[in-house]
């Protein structure tokens, strides 16, 4: 009897040593299957977002920070083709990770299972001809268990299929894996992962053991955004500075010297959108944000950014006669017909040549071109004598900038046609026309210019700060500061004390606090708040102190 109890317990022992280590490799292997698909999550996450960067700092790049959308579900059995993004998605988006467009190898899990992807909203292109709005504010829109906000993608090794039980809003399924057709990620992805055909922003990393095996790893706006800031500045240099070098030119406003005027500056206010400020310039204002209004082509009720009143047209001075035999009967008065600013006057016969000035208001507190088609001198009969129809009149114009922002144009006009020879009667009619548009808003505005309309387009004008040195205003012509004294001064940029213009792109907040606000502390750093500008090494990891956070970057727009 001992010896048979005896041998029980062994068997007893041997029994719970043999299911022990059955427990054990087990759970060894579910480790490393872990481990492994981690391994290659991460591989996709840090492909995606060099991806992401490269793409954005490419000159060809119409959304620079867009995301790939995943694989066109039609390429899915289609060896040639899967792995391929689709051009556009409705998103929220799941599908596969589009691993052949961002370059990698076929990635697959520890189950063999190719990764799959989901694109938030507000991170691809979400349909064909649309564009994105992509700054350094905009935040994810993927829940993720339970944190809103907490994600702008997942890349997700879905594991082996086994029979899933109901989980939430969603049916127990059975899952299977066809090579053909589009698929339908209920057969890879659980829970809230699979809500399906349309998926909705709340997503999981983590679930009940026999429910949920998917292995998640998420991107954020933190992963992305130093990779796409960094991109966006080398753009500004090279797309958006040589534009604001040309707004105000000697060539086209009449100033000497070779240097440009550049605009005054807008407050800082709150740069978001739906807030009050209308980006408008004012006189000595030498720091804030880019005068970046529009008088054109908008609409007043919609964006308070648009103006129609801002720039206002009043004739300055009296018409000068500058030649011809007759003379001037009546001074020219000046009106609006639709866009056009009419002054009409009247002279003599024979004939006279005739110069007439007009201000215009506010032009340097914003970014305006001058177009001299938009202006047109013309000669008619002022009764009903007959004679030849109205007459097109030789002119010239020119438009200088003052010292308050305003403009002045100034048309010189004749001769005008002789009205004997006319047979117009006694007296005749000169009249000039500016249209509205003549000064039109500048192609650093327009969300559709090929070059620079992915800053306007993606709204990195409310993340830029500007400063420009007085003496580089209208206040100052011709326009120069002096190094070491009154130019802008940057700290670790050369040559010192010399910058004319510089912009300032402000990084992800750091500080904690949310965007958009209107404190400028939650979007600069060090003195670059306080107008002390500096250049630092860009370094915004979440392990360093607040105070040591740094990720503005500093472009020159012009230096001596």
């Amino acid at each position: 009897m001992a010896l048979l109890a005896l041998v029980a317990v062994l068997a007893a022992g041997s029994s719970w040593y043999l299911v022990s280590r059955l427990n054990n490799e087990s759970s060894l292997a579910a480790a490393v299957r872990k481990q492994r698909d981690a391994a290659v999550l991460n591989r996709a996450k840090q492909a995606l977002i060099g991806y992401v960067a490269a793409q954005a700092a490419n000159s060809g790049e119409a959304n620079p920070g867009a995301l790939p959308c995943p694989e066109a579900g039609g390429y899915f059995d289609n060896p040639s083709q899967e792995g391929q993004t689709a051009s556009s998605c409705a998103l929220p988006k799941v599908g596969r990770f589009p691993w052949r467009t961002i370059g990698t190898e076929k990635l697959i899990d520890s189950a063999g299972e190719p990764l799959w992807y989901v694109v938030s909203a507000g991170w691809a292109v979400p349909s064909a001809g649309a564009n994105t709005n992509i700054n350094s504010s905009t935040l994810g829109q993927l829940t993720v268990d339970g944190a809103p906000n907490a994600a702008v993608a997942l890349i997700i090794a879905p594991g082996a299929a086994f029979n899933v039980p109901a989980c939430g809003a969603n049916a127990a399924i059975s899952q299977a894996r066809s090579t053909v057709g589009s698929p339908d990620w209920r057969n890879y992805l659980e829970c809230e992962n699979a809500t399906f055909p349309t998926p909705d922003a709340i997503f999981a990393t983590r679930g009940t053991s026999g429910v949920f095996n998917d292995q998640v790893v998420t991107v954020t706006a933190a992963d992305l955004l130093p990779g796409i800031e960094a991109a966006i500045a080398k753009r500004v240099e090279r797309d958006i500075v040589p534009a604001l070098n040309g707004v105000y030119t000697p060539a086209v406003y009449g100033f000497g010297g070779a240097n440009p005027v550049y605009p005054y500056a807008a407050s800082f206010g709150a740069p978001n959108p739906g807030s009050a400020n209308t980006y408008q310039g004012s006189a000595g204002n030498y720091q804030g944000l880019l005068p970046f209004n529009l008088t054109q082509g908008c609409n007043p009720a919609t964006d308070v950014r648009c103006t129609t009143t801002m720039l206002v047209f009043s004739k300055a001075g009296a018409d000068i006669q500058t030649g011809g035999g007759g003379y001037i009967r009546t001074q020219s008065t000046c009106s609006w017909q639709a866009t056009e600013y009419v002054c009409i006057g009247e002279y003599f016969m024979p004939t006279i040549s005739v110069t007439l000035t007009i201000n215009v208001t506010n032009v340097a507190m914003g970014l305006r071109t001058f177009d001299t088609s938009k202006v047109s001198f013309v000669a008619h009969d002022n009764c009903a004598c007959g004679g030849i129809g109205t007459q097109t009149v030789p002119f010239t114009s020119a438009v200088a900038l003052n010292a308050n922002g305003s403009a002045t144009v100034t048309i010189s006009g004749g001769p005008v046609p002789d009205i004997t020879a006319a047979m117009w009667g006694t007296y005749a009619n000169y009249e000039i026309r500016i249209d509205r548009s003549a000064f039109g808003d500048h192609s650093l505005l327009d969300t559709a210019n090929a070059t620079t309309g992915w800053f306007a387009r993606n709204e990195w004008f409310r993340q830029t700060y500007y400063a420009v040195a007085a003496g580089h205003t209208a206040g100052t012509l011709p326009p120069s500061c002096t190094t070491g004294t009154n130019c802008l001064s940057v700290l670790n940029i050369t040559p010192t004390s010399a910058q004319r213009a510089i912009l300032i792109l402000a990084g992800r907040s750091v500080n904690g606090n949310a965007r958009p606000s209107a404190a400028l502390t939650d979007y600069l750093e060090s003195g670059n708040a306080t107008g002390a500008f500096t250049r630092n090494t860009v370094s915004a990891g979440a392990t360093l102190p607040v105070a040591q956070r740094f990720n503005d970057r500093i472009v020159v727009v012009g230096s001596n």
